[in-house]
């Protein structure tokens, strides 16, 4: 993978992992925990739901993807995208902590893309679109904006800072009110072409889900 992809990837999976930024673009991130919005001891009260989040009407199962997040983008749909060689996942799934992805590049190119489930953040009680909001309310997230309803699914931008200008694009899409997830393209000549490539590997990846 490009440097540039590698380490944008790196920070944008902490962002996911603990949903919390430790540090900016070129830096090497640090470990960081999500922190609770209530104490144990009122955890039993129920924070009240952002009006500012949207609620998946149709939610889908990535339950069979956990253990390959590759699958979620099919050959061919990865191939539309310019990807001909496999994906790789970069991530431990012995922790069942940490949110599964895969990873996709274009030899001799800077073109990449990266794909996370967000399946710990749902473990740890952060998951979903509602995750992502609650890190940028509480200034843990600098960067977050409605983006375009996918085939029928509410998804964000999201990031350490809005670069989608530069030809980075991190899209979130909710296919459930507690799991999201994240497509990130990097590397391209403008903005157009990278959150042109993020919506159509969301839109392919819930196809998947939709036929699995």
């Amino acid at each position: 993978m490009p440097n540039v992809l590698r380490n944008r990837a790196a920070v944008v999976a902490l962002v996911l992992v603990s949903v919390a930024a430790a540090g900016c673009t070129g830096e090497t991130p640090g470990t960081a925990t999500p922190t609770p919005e209530t104490s144990p001891s009122s955890a039993s009260s129920a924070a009240p739901e952002d009006p500012n989040v949207p609620k998946v009407a149709n939610p889908l199962d990535a339950s069979a993807f956990v253990g390959d997040v590759c699958k979620l983008l099919s050959p061919a749909a990865a191939a539309e995208l310019g990807f001909t060689e496999p994906g790789k996942s970069s991530n431990d799934t012995s922790n069942d902590t940490s949110n599964p992805d895969c990873s996709w590049r274009i030899r001799g190119k800077a073109d990449g893309l990266h794909v996370i489930l967000g399946s710990g953040n749902r473990d740890k009680g952060m998951g979903g679109l509602a995750g992502l909001h609650k890190a940028k309310k509480s200034g843990q997230l600098r960067f977050l904006e409605p983006g375009p309803d996918v085939d029928g699914y509410p998804t964000v931008y999201f990031g350490l800072r809005d670069r989608r200008a530069s030809g980075n694009c991190d899209l979130a899409v909710g296919v459930a009110d507690d799991l999201a997830i994240s497509a990130h393209a990097g590397g391209y000549d403008n903005e157009q072409q990278a959150c042109g490539n993020a919506q159509k590997a969301v839109s392919a990846m819930i196809k998947t889900l939709k036929g699995a």
